[in-house]
């Protein structure tokens, strides 16, 4: 693993919504992999890498709050968007999520096939010239954190579920003993897509597939499996 970025983050409310439920929003125990990468996607995002979440500590008691919210059941066109009119289109959802959140994240940086590969556009603002490499991409991001920039709010699962952040370092991964008691957390979604991703030409094409592993909760951390074990678990080739 090359130098890990551990990032604190907190917040009011959450909700990782476990894909089994049809209707109603009920969360996982504890932030998902896929909602850590998206939160720190939030922050840095490039096509030329991406997060790799290792472990996962839980700094507060996990308590759930149940409410019920108003929902539009229609979804806005991404082409030739029409208005929705919510006192037409408006239903009721019964939301079970988790309240006061405080999580540390450890995540590491991997380059994905489209580094060092030509590029269509200029390097951003605030990214150096030169070669990607590991060593670039986590300037920016330590950067980035400590300054609290962002592309987009990150959020705890939904938007209006916002997420606080500032860095930290690997002695926040220790968690008081007994604040929550060891658990098998059941399976637990990995992620939306396949992250063997296909590449046609200059765009990166990620095909939907939900993948899932068996988590659990030892010493108040949540260990998170690499891709090619869960891919083992599934059956795939490693």
């Amino acid at each position: 693993m090359n130098q890990p970025i551990h990032l604190h983050v907190w917040g009011d409310l959450a909700c990782f919504t476990r894909p089994e439920m049809k209707v109603e929003r009920v969360s996982y125990q504890v932030i998902t992999p896929s909602a850590a990468r998206g939160l720190l996607e939030a922050i840095l995002y490039k096509p030329q890498f991406r997060w790799r979440i290792h472990r996962v500590a839980v700094r507060r008691p996990v308590r759930f709050l149940a409410f019920r919210r108003n929902e539009v059941k229609s979804k806005a066109a991404a082409r030739n968007p029409q208005p929705i009119l919510a006192e037409e289109d408006r239903t009721q959802r019964n939301t079970l999520a988790l309240r006061d959140v405080d999580y540390v994240i450890e995540a590491s940086l991997e380059l994905t096939s489209l580094a060092n590969r030509p590029r269509g556009r200029p390097h951003g603002e605030g990214e150096p010239a030169g070669d990607d490499n590991i060593g670039k991409y986590y300037g920016m991001a330590r950067r980035r954190i400590e300054n609290g920039q962002c592309f987009s709010q990150p959020c705890f699962g939904c938007r209006e579920f916002p997420a606080h952040f500032e860095p930290t370092d690997a002695d926040a991964m220790q968690v008081p003993a007994g604040l929550n008691p060891d658990a098998d957390l059941g399976l637990m979604l990995y992620d939306v897509f396949d992250l063997d991703v296909l590449y046609s030409g200059e765009k990166a094409q990620a095909r939907p597939q939900a993948t899932f592993f068996r988590a659990r909760l030892e010493n108040g951390q949540m260990k998170v499996p690499t891709w090619s074990e869960v891919k083992k678990q599934l059956g795939g080739v490693p």
